[in-house]
């Protein structure tokens, strides 16, 4: 019995790194493709209203045409990265991660159930990151954050 207790130990540690390794690369994916999204979204608008603002002074055409280029270049890189996916499907996941990692911690953790969770959010997470927005089972289940 002793050994099948130690077994399970084992099996209950391993599961519990694996989840923690998973959950910090969704954090740093979270981070990274969060920077991404918001500087593609907001430096395009930014170059879109300097654009703007230099058409406004003589011989800054050159200028005004670049920022305007520069802006249509991330707003195409932006929509077609989907960084915002990327970012949101980083920080659903880790949450998850969070969550299993709370049941890990039980006194007497389903490491079955655990390990089942753990393959669906694993599962979820490159759906998200490769599928259709509108397939999200999270967001249809209403459990956004």
């Amino acid at each position: 019995m002793s050994e099948n207790c130690e077994s399970v130990q084992t099996e209950k540690e391993r599961l519990e790194a694996s989840i923690k390794q998973w959950q910090q690369e969704r954090k740093h994916g979270q981070v990274f493709w969060s920077a991404v999204h918001h500087s593609a979204l907001f430096g395009s608008i930014i170059c879109s209203i300097a654009a703007g603002a230099v058409v406004q002074m003589d011989d800054q055409q050159m200028l005004a045409s670049a920022l305007t280029s520069i802006a249509a270049v991330l707003t195409g890189i932006a929509s077609y990265g989907r960084f915002d996916r990327k970012w949101r499907s980083n920080r659903l996941s880790r949450s998850e991660a969070d969550r299993m990692l709370v049941d890990m911690a039980s006194a007497k953790p389903n490491i079955d159930a655990i390990r089942e969770q753990y393959k669906l959010a694993i599962e979820k997470h490159d759906a998200e990151v490769v599928g259709d927005i509108d397939d999200d089972p999270r967001q249809q289940s209403g459990s956004m954050p």
